[in-house]
């Protein structure tokens, strides 16, 4: 083997050993079980397309920092989470959503279009809305959003602000 060839094999396997610590280490495990009487299931049918949604974990709670917040089209609030457990985070939380777990207050603004309107139909969340740099215990499923491959809270049933 010529030296080009050598050198390509050290980086292909270099970058797939990477690629595998990687996946390893953010591999979106389950938080705490805690009992289904803890979270709002009547939220689901405020879900907008909830079938993209896969559930790992019915409910649970996961503490951590804000980061940000984002209305979406959907009516939904988007929370970025700074979790205290990175273990809640897969690779593509790591990646696309810059480490911060995505958490989902449902029906919390008014949607754009006429299908997201109709989730929040005679519903609007009252969820505790905090701000970016607060402390925080969300509630809520812990899903895989099939659209975007990373986990996310969604629905949120309950916000607590820690001190």
């Amino acid at each position: 083997m010529n030296r080009l060839a050598i050198l390509l094999a050290i980086i292909v396997v270099t970058g797939v050993v990477g690629f595998l610590i990687l996946k390893h280490r953010y591999s979106g495990g389950p938080p705490v079980r805690l009992a289904s009487s803890r979270c709002d299931v009547s939220l689901w049918q405020h879900v907008y397309e909830r079938e993209r949604l896969q559930v790992i974990e019915e409910c649970t709670a996961v503490e951590g920092r804000v980061v940000k917040l984002h209305e979406a089209e959907d009516g939904d609030l988007h929370i970025a989470l700074d979790p205290d457990d990175k273990s809640v985070l897969n690779l593509l939380n790591a990646v696309h959503a810059k480490g911060t777990l995505v958490v989902e207050v449902v029906c919390r603004h008014s949607a754009t279009g006429s299908t997201e309107q109709a989730a929040c139909r005679d519903y609007q969340s009252t969820v505790l809305i905090p701000r970016a740099g607060d402390r925080v215990r969300v509630t809520g499923a812990y899903v895989t959003d099939r659209d975007n491959g990373w986990r996310e809270i969604h629905p949120v049933s309950q916000i607590e602000v820690l001190h």
